[in-house]
This record gives structure tokens, sequence and C-alpha cells, in this order.
């Protein structure tokens, strides 16, 4: 088993000779840790995985207890936080990203939340046939083990990732919470007890990867089959420096890396790029791949030109709407995990907001506030991300481009009026709900939502995949990297667009499928 600052039996991370791998994954992220778990199934293909945070095994109780969420976020150290600017008044968020073995899924609410249909089908369009939802769906049906819906034709009872809701729309609930419900049906948003139908809607149930109250990321429920697999070599806190090609500039030689403070190369026959949307684009970068314009800014010679790189960024932007609340009622009350999927200014038919009610805040000498949050599924505008500098230690800078297309903004001035009438519907106002506190009401909504809105940290798409006759894509279908002959890459990077949901379960599915290319190819 491999011990956090070690690494387990299968070959030696090192340089020099032959490949010592059949496969080297940098990252080990969600996609990178279900890469490593399949591919290891066959003893004969030797992986080596690097991850640049720690691999802490068994887990902390801080990342396992799923009740800690917050005190995770809040207090450890497995979390890259990096600042990134809004456009309308220069004031920042924070764009997050795990560091630590199993990445987003080590450090995510714990949400499983299918794409949709229109997500999947919508790549498809863009060039890239082998992606349709019917192409999908065996790979999604074979992640889960879903505890409550069993209908074989749409769900798996026998995956490696534990599903479970835990909460049903029939369930007893507090009093505010069920009129917040019987103010949604009334506005006609139907029930949607199953929220991994292909084209979800209504008021929906939220599953979630928690068995017996303990996070099951991805490297519980994947790469704990994994470890003990001679064939499978683990190194953690191994940060990636570069990639070294060949004299032809289209094969990989090595990747460069560092452990306590010393440089080492790992060499394959085949390397995996799984270091996420801001380290896969950035390693590329460094290493002469990418826009000549972007190297040449930081003085990087050109190896390999490919300008999509680092372009295509997209994440949902949230805004929350908060009223006064009517009454000095019990504050500890607990917001079931429901949201409702609806449509407001829409790109396709397809919803495009989570709205979810947040429990309430006290602040001392104010009436209790009851916040709503509103969280944009599509982005029209194109965000970037780029190299701060040459060196690999500094952070990338990010360019989010969110509520910066018209439209965008509409959207979610749209959402923001959906949950002002539906918090004021009679039965929920009556007791519940009073007058917005922010955004006020003669303000200018278009602006508070560009001034203040936050991340739902599902950055995706900076190494966007599609044709090769595209210039601006980086991989193809088979997520080998245009133009090199040994090079994949297998992570939230590669999405034509963002998903209409949490990103972690399609994370997930680009895992499986890079393991199947791959496996494919032989």
């Amino acid at each position: 088993m491999a011990e956090a600052g070690g690494s387990n039996s299968g070959g030696t991370a090192g340089s020099g000779g032959s490949p010592t791998f059949d496969v080297v994954i940098v990252g080990g992220g969600t996609a990178g840790c279900v890469a490593a778990t399949r591919l290891t199934e066959d003893p004969n293909r030797r992986v080596l995985l690097l991850e640049a945070g720690p691999d802490p095994w068994p887990l902390p109780e801080i990342v396992g207890d799923a009740k800690m969420q917050n005190r995770l976020l809040m207090e450890s150290d497995y979390l890259t936080v990096i600042p990134t600017r809004r456009h309308a008044d220069g004031s920042d968020y924070y764009s997050l990203a795990g560091r630590i073995m199993g990445g987003g899924s080590s450090v995510n609410v714990m949400s499983v939340i299918r794409p949709q249909r229109a997500d999947l089908d919508g790549w498809a369009a863009r060039g890239n046939p082998d992606w349709t939802y019917e192409r999908c769906l065996p790979f999604m049906r074979a992640i889960e083990s879903d505890q409550e819906f069993t209908d074989p034709a749409l769900h798996g009872t026998t995956g490696p990732l534990f599903v479970r809701r835990g909460f049903s729309l029939d369930d007893p609930m507090s009093p505010p919470v069920q009129a917040f419900l019987d103010a949604a049906y009334a506005l006609g948003l139907p029930r949607c007890p199953d929220l991994s139908v292909a084209d979800p809607y209504g008021v929906a149930v939220s599953p979630y990867n928690i068995r017996d109250g303990r996070r099951q990321s991805a490297t519980v429920a994947y790469l704990a089959l994994a470890r003990e697999r001679p064939n499978l070599t683990i190194v953690d806190r191994a940060s990636a420096r570069g990639l070294r090609f060949d004299a032809t500039g289209r094969r990989l030689t090595g990747v460069e890396y560092e452990r306590d403070g010393a440089l080492h190369t790992a060499s394959g026959d085949q390397v995996v790029l799984a270091a996420g949307v801001y380290g896969t684009a950035k390693l590329l970068m460094l290493s002469g791949v990418g826009d000549p314009a972007e190297l040449g800014r930081h003085g990087i010679a050109v190896g390999h030109e490919l300008p999509g790189v680092g372009r295509n960024y997209q994440d949902h932007a949230v805004v929350y709407a908060t009223f006064e609340g009517k009454q000095s009622f019990d504050t500890t009350w607990v917001v079931p995990r429901f949201r409702l999927i609806t449509r407001h200014h829409a790109l396709t038919d397809a919803p495009n907001f989570h709205i979810n009610m947040r429990a309430p805040t006290k602040v001392v000498g104010l009436k209790p506030l009851l916040p709503v949050s509103a969280h944009l599924l599509e982005q029209r505008g194109e965000g970037r991300v780029r190299l701060s500098s040459a060196d690999p230690g500094e952070p990338v800078e990010i360019d989010s481009g969110m509520l910066e297309h018209p439209d965008d903004v509409r959207a979610m001035v749209e959402a923001l009026r959906f949950v002002d009438e539906l918090v004021h519907r009679p039965g929920l106002t009556d007791e519940w709900y009073g007058p917005l506190v922010t955004p006020e009401a003669d303000e200018d909504w278009a602006d508070f939502a560009r001034r203040t809105y936050d991340s739902y940290h599902h950055g995706v798409g900076t190494c966007r995949m599609g044709p090769a006759s595209d210039p601006l894509t980086v991989v193809d279908q088979g997520l080998r990297v245009h133009g090199l002959d040994n090079l994949w890459i297998g992570d939230a990077s590669i999405m034509p667009s963002v998903t209409r949901a949490n990103t972690n379960f399609t994370a997930l599915l680009i895992g499986e499928r890079l393991a199947d290319f791959l496996v494919q190819m032989g």
C-alpha cells in the first residue's frame, strides 16, 4: 500500500534506457484515479501515477468525514486557492482546485450529478460523434452503484461509486422547507425524484457519494481497488515541471517532476495529463505546447503549436439573493438535499439553472437573513487560463469570462427575478421571507450580479476536445493531443462546454473513457 510521501512497487520512476512504464499519468485527481485503476486491471500494463499533492491513506478525518466539509474547505491545506478578478469592479473571488490524491473528489461537496443529454449530444455535434449521450450511458452506468434507482436501462448497481440521496420529496421536513417546495410546485415546477435522468427538470433530489457518513472520493471508490497491484506505482508530492520530447518534436520521452527538492524524470510509452483544468494547460504551456503569442510573453520556445491551450475556459457563475426573515425562528433547521432545476434565457431547450435554498444566517442586531443562490449552468462567454510566468512554481492567471456575455447576464437577472417571485408566493412570504436585502429592489441587478458573482468551482475546457480542423481544439475525440504521438489528456480540461451539472461525475466519465481508449489501442 502506498504511504503518504512514498510509492508502492511496480517499477522505477526514473529515466534512462527503455521506458520503465507503459503509461505515465500526471495528476491523481478524479479522472487520474479512475484511469490508473482501470488500466492496471491488466496485470501486464505498468502504470505510474504522479500526484502533486499528498496521498494520505487512510484518509484523514477532515477529508473522510462528510460532516467536516466546511472545515475541510476552510482549515485544510488540501486546496489550491487562486485569486480571480471580476471585470466589473476589479474585485476578486477565489478559484479552487484540490491538491490531494483524488483532486476535486476529495474536497468537493460530494454531489453526484450526471451531465444532461443536451451536454453530451452538444459535444458530439461539435465534432465528437463518439461522445453522444447514448454512447456515454454505458460508462455512466458502470461508474455507479445506485442504492435507490435500479432501472438497468439507466442506472448501474454494481459500479465502484456508491450513490445515495438520503432524502425523498415525500419525507417530513421543516415548515420553511415545505413552504419553499410548495411555492416551487405552485409556479409549475414538477417533481424530479431522480436527477440522473437524461433531461432533468423541476424539484430534484440531489444524489451524493456519501456512504455511512464517509466521503466516497475517487481514492476510495477507485484507487483503493488498485493500491495493492504490483503493476501500479504511486508517487505523491511530485510536482510536474515539464514534458520532454524527442528530436522530431512529436513524441514524449519523459515527464520531469520535482519531489523533495530534487528533479526526477519518468518515462513511459504513453503519457496522460490529468492535472486538471489549470494544471494540464499550465504544464503544456511550460513545455512549449500552446499559443506562440502566449508562450512568447514568457520567453518559452514553441515546441508544438496549439493555440487552443488555455482557451475556452468555462465555469458556473453563482449569485445570491438575500432576504430578510419575517420571524426570529430557530436557525438550526437544516435544508435537505434538493435543488430546483429551472430554465431562464437558456441556450437550448435544456434547463440552465440550479436554484438552491440556503440555511438562514443570524447577524447580531438584525433579523435572520435568508439567502437563495442561483447557479448559471451555461457560459456563452469564453474565459482563458494563462501563465503568470515561466516559473513552474507560480500559479496561473485566470480570466473566467463569467457574466461577461450580455446574454449570460440577462439569464442571471431573469433567474434572480424568478427567485424573488418564488419566495414571495403566498404561504412562503406569509411566514418566512420578507423584503430583499441584496440586491436592493431599485438597484441595477445586472450590475449587482457582475460585481458579486462567485464560482460554483466547476472550471473546465482549457484543452478542448474536437477535430483537428478546428484550430482551437487540443485533443481529438479519443483524447490524444493533436499532432503528438503518445500524449493524451484526460480531465475536465477536455470538455468542449461546461456541463449543466456539477462536474465531478463527468470527470469520472472522462477517466473511464480515457482508460477504454487506451485499452482499445492495446
